[in-house]
């Protein structure tokens, strides 16, 4: 039921999208994305190693990247939001959450463009070599029949609760070899590949907390463990500190900001699907959304639907999460 909903919700913002930019066209903004895994085809896709949160194949990147250059969008990095953005002029910014090995997919379609992107690392992940906890869940419910309901389910319960514990969950409903990378496909950089990626000029590398830390289920002094435990191993993995940071699940509060910013970062992303305004005074820095392309819909329908100034999905979608959960969230 919830997914028809949520379908149906979709296809009015995309039809609604149709009409309003031929009416009215779209003030100037900056339009945040966020991605997780690339694959390069569907077989890929297919083998069902990871979380089918996003299905974003390479061309579906490519074809991304491409529709909104075509609509005079100039892709930007956190060090350019930082410093300031034209109120004349669409931005866009395209970031990636966790730390997947499979990003190195994009750097070609970055150099084709020329365009910037951010990645979101999660150091733990990297520097212990083991699975993100939601992709470890899906393969092991997906393995027993679980429908896809119960699948979210499952999910949404585990999010109340520290990624140790989460963790810990795993080990005890499924065995030891639970957070064993099954491959490429699903496994984190290693520290050398990040080093690597992270030296890439057009790759911007940011923070994701230690071990993607749903920040609001944790004590303010283990809010500041991970995040600043993130920028040490950030600074040692890749020679710089990050100046940004994606909070996981996109949870945060007053003082998991006012902890970042005593980090030194001064840009953070939440998951909430909105535009951010260029009018002066009031982009918060520290609160910005983002978009997160699905698999459900045709690439270039959702980047149309993503320009509209006026969209329903998200403010329905928020509000369902706060009232699911109690608090300001949403997925990863």
């Amino acid at each position: 039921m919830i997914h028809l909903v949520q379908t149906a919700i979709r296809k009015t913002d995309a039809a609604f999208a149709r009409v309003y930019l031929g009416l009215r066209g779209e003030r100037n903004a900056l339009v945040p994305f966020l991605f997780h895994s690339l694959f390069r085809n569907e077989h890929e896709i297919a083998q069902n190693l990871v979380d089918p949160l996003q299905e974003t194949t390479v061309a579906q990147f490519r074809q991304f990247i491409e529709y909104y250059l075509s609509h005079g969008y100039t892709f930007v990095s956190p060090t350019e939001i930082a410093s300031g953005l034209s109120s004349d002029r669409r931005y866009a910014v395209i970031t990636f959450d966790d730390g997947y090995y499979n990003n190195f997919l994009a750097l070609p379609v970055l150099e084709e463009f020329n365009v910037p992107a951010v990645f979101y690392i999660s150091t733990n992940h990297v520097q212990q070599g083991k699975s993100y906890w939601w992709d470890a869940l899906y393969r092991e419910l997906a393995a027993r029949g679980a429908s896809a309901r119960e699948q979210n389910e499952a999910a949404i319960e585990m999010k109340s609760l520290k990624t140790e514990a989460m963790e810990a969950t795993l080990f005890e409903r499924f065995g030891v070899d639970v957070l064993r990378p099954r491959g490429d496909i699903d496994r984190p950089m290693t520290p050398t590949e990040l080093r690597q990626f992270a030296s890439h000029p057009l790759v911007h590398i940011g923070n994701h907390t230690a071990n993607h830390a749903i920040l609001t289920n944790y004590p303010i002094d283990q809010v500041r463990e991970q995040v600043i435990g993130a920028q040490q191993a950030l600074q040692d993995m890749c020679g710089k500190s990050p100046i940004s940071i994606a909070y996981p699940n996109g949870d945060y509060s007053d003082e998991v900001i006012q902890i970042c910013r005593e980090a030194g970062l001064t840009v953070g992303f939440t998951v909430r699907p909105e535009k951010a305004s260029l009018e002066a005074g009031e982009m918060d820095l520290m609160r910005i959304g983002r978009f997160c392309p699905h698999a459900e819909e045709h690439m270039l329908t959702q980047c149309r639907t993503y320009r509209s100034d006026v969209q329903l999905y998200g403010f329905v979608r928020n509000t369902y999460v706060r009232i699911r959960r109690g608090g300001a969230a949403a997925v990863r």
